[in-house]
């Protein structure tokens, strides 16, 4: 390539994946998100609907969207090995299959199965040259002749859907609904962008070094595409492609994905003899050099006797409830390959996932194995495997950013099922709370005159004092980080019956109820609820009392941040205790480095030192576009002035920096969402869990 070819590839490439946007399209980005704005709205609250109304009416993935070969590179399968994962397209368990792993393979869409059985049976029961035409090069002629073949040897829901659609697929490249999505953008938007070269240039078999030079002379063209697909078609095409809502909040902080997606395949990876993942979707049809492994010719008769040999069981239904069918004493799992469907999960759903599967895998092989469109482990139960990130260089699909694998014999955690009883009295009830905690600034004085209690603790126990009954059942609808920090403490294997837990700002005892009564027992040896509310700890009494946990579980009336405080505590306590959390009680601290220091007397070396609570802003605020960072800026005005009337002083970066900068503690995890305020819909302040390790 010549220098000044040379120099346009540098700057495309540089314009496509840098974060910056430059100002004059920071203004037209800004007026047309305005613009855009409620239609934005109304789809995300109808997104997830969408794209679940396709469940079990059409496949949703045409193609496995998970590149194989990196899966390889660290599974190293053979026939003694057992895969658990989703069907999907098939195109990955069939990948397995060829190394004689036993494989089974689940999907909750009903036509998923379908799609992937109908691969199967066909490979059983047809020549190599048939397959090839079938699902290669979509010729459905040669499908609807073999057909009657097939049919009898499908289950009974797999023949009733392929009986209905057999005839009105007309291509399984554009098919299903992330297929018909890939005709858009490919076979329309392309070639409207002027980019209709590519598909050509890949039918001529032009080299790959010449399609650079053809898409670099193009480059006001892909950088168009880009924008337009990440500010628009990414936001309104991603329940068609098969993405719910939740995993795309996991990237959407980012303001150029697919401009970054565009960099990497047509720059990084060789999209004429290997990344078929594109090139099927420009031409419609695989090349038989470039193609997935199980439609070559030289692995056609090893699928056919693995799969004649049983090696694949497909089931419809969840992962979960197809690992708690499978008999580990006759067969564990040694890989669990999860692709990225653990974005789509809540920390409570991945928890309870991860502790059935590690109950059937292999302890001494097992490996669990995902993908994440975040920018790193977005899942507390996920950082405590210890995974590693897995080397992406040889990626073909380029739409994750992060891959990891964790290796069951370097587990030091024990991953446990937490419990969660809603505690609501009604919406009635509900709402008249939400009424006293509004106009508190109103009455706050009236209370207060009438206590004998002193300074912060008067403030807190004047809020507290007439909502402490149902003060569980407003608040579960607002402290939406509750429950992710009670998934994000790790119960330590070598912990059983050892640790001690100090929970400051317990208020209710209400933690306590996230677990079970004999995990409690198991973990734990002593735990400490501290707050300086009594109101709160009557509560908190009565709960520890039903639950019959007096002989472990001590109630402290006191001000943690007084050192005062270590007199309440058994004699020696003071650095032995191995986690120390604060749920939703830090932001209401007036002195936060006399509780942070007192926090770093209690805990031994390794201790933890977890904190849920409101965040002032994301952790991306950094490198969001100019004109969302404005409206952050009002945004968060808004929200410090709303909490402070609560004597709620919402987290920022900078303070929690200067509280911890000097301090033994390292940030161990750092994990921020938005969460609703009950019967205000509109006002979604941060929630984090901040979890911090003393060294």
């Amino acid at each position: 390539m010549s220098k000044s070819n040379a120099e346009k590839e540098a700057k495309l490439r540089k314009r496509l994946s840098e974060s910056d946007i430059n100002p004059i399209m920071d203004f037209i980005l800004t007026i047309v998100s305005l613009a855009i704005s409620p239609i934005m709205w109304l789809w995300g609250l109808f997104h997830d609907y969408i794209m679940f109304k396709f469940l079990n009416k059409t496949y949703i993935y045409n193609v496995s969207w998970e590149d194989p070969r990196m899966d390889h590179r660290v599974f190293r399968l053979n026939e003694s090995d057992h895969v658990i994962t989703i069907a999907s397209a098939g195109c990955n368990v069939l990948d397995y299959v060829i190394e004689g792993a036993e494989v089974t393979a689940v999907d909750f869409n009903s036509c998923q199965i379908a799609l992937t059985e109908l691969k199967v049976v066909a490979i059983i029961h047809l020549t190599f040259e048939q397959f090839f035409e079938i699902f290669s090069k979509s010729n459905m002629k040669v499908l609807q002749a073999v057909y009657p073949k097939l049919k009898p040897h499908l289950t009974k829901p797999s023949a009733d859907y392929w009986d209905t659609n057999i005839f009105s697929t007309k291509s399984f490249m554009y098919s299903g609904t992330s297929g018909s999505c890939a005709y858009f953008l490919f076979r329309v938007l392309f070639p409207l962008f002027g980019l209709g070269f590519i598909r050509r240039a890949l039918i001529d078999g032009v080299s790959r070094e010449e399609l650079q030079k053809l898409i670099v002379n193009h480059g006001r063209g892909i950088r168009a595409l880009a924008w337009i697909a990440d500010n628009i078609f990414l936001r309104v095409g991603c329940c068609m492609a098969g993405v719910p809502q939740r995993q795309m909040e996991l990237g959407m902080h980012r303001p150029n994905n697919i401009g970054q997606v565009i960099e990497k395949i047509f720059f990084k990876t060789d999209l004429v003899y290997d990344n078929y993942f594109f090139s099927g979707y420009f031409l419609g049809y695989y090349k038989p050099d470039n193609c997935p492994r199980y439609l070559r010719a030289e692995n056609f008769e090893k699928m056919k006797r693995h799969l004649q040999n049983g090696k694949l069981h497909l089931i419809h239904g969840t992962i979960l409830g197809a690992i708690n069918d499978i008999n580990r004493a006759k067969n564990p799992i040694t890989v669990a390959s999860l692709l990225d469907h653990m974005d789509w999960m809540t920390d409570t759903q991945i928890n309870e996932e991860i502790t059935h599967l590690l109950k059937k895998m292999d302890t001494k092989r097992g490996k669990i194995y995902w993908r994440t469109y975040a920018d790193g482990v977005h899942s507390a139960p996920l950082f405590w495997l210890n995974a590693d990130r897995v080397d992406d260089h040889d990626d073909r699909v380029c739409m994750y950013w992060n891959t990891y694998i964790a290796y069951l014999s370097n587990l030091t955690v024990d991953n446990v099922e937490r419990q969660y009883v809603p505690q609501s009295k009604g919406l009635v009830q509900d709402f008249v709370t939400g009424v006293k905690m509004v106009t508190f600034p109103v009455w706050k004085h009236i209370v207060s005159s009438s206590l004998k209690v002193t300074g912060h603790a008067k403030k807190m126990e004047s809020f507290y004092k007439y909502q402490n009954e149902d003060y569980d059942s407003f608040r579960e609808n607002l402290l939406h980080a509750r429950s992710a920090l009670m998934e994000s403490i790790p119960l330590k294997k070598d912990g059983l019956g050892k640790m001690v837990w100090v929970d400051i700002g317990g208020g209710t005892a209400r933690n306590l109820e996230f677990f079970s009564i004999d995990t409690l027992r198991k973990y734990f040896s002593r735990i400490f609820i501290v707050d300086i509310s009594p109101s709160l700890l009557e509560i908190a009494q009565k709960r520890v009392n039903k639950l019959g946990l007096n002989d472990i579980v001590t109630i402290i009336e006191h001000d943690c941040t007084l050192e005062s405080v270590f007199q309440k505590f058994p004699k020696g306590l003071p650095g032995t205790v191995d986690l120390v959390t604060m749920s939703y009680s830090f932001s209401m601290i007036p002195d936060q480095v006399a509780s942070v220091n007192n926090v770093c007397n209690l805990l031994k070396s390794g201790g933890l030192f977890a904190i849920a609570d409101f965040f002032l802003n994301f952790t991306h605020d950094d490198i969001l576009p100019m004109s969302i960072k404005c409206a952050r800026k009002v945004e968060v005005w808004f929200h410090k002035w709303w909490f402070a009337h609560d004597n709620v002083h919402l987290l920022s970066d900078n303070h929690l920096s200067d509280i911890f900068s000097s301090k033994p503690l390292k940030v161990v995890w750092d994990r921020r969402n938005r969460g609703t305020v009950p019967f205000i819909p509109l006002l979604k302040p941060f929630h984090g869990v901040y979890i911090l390790k003393k060294d």
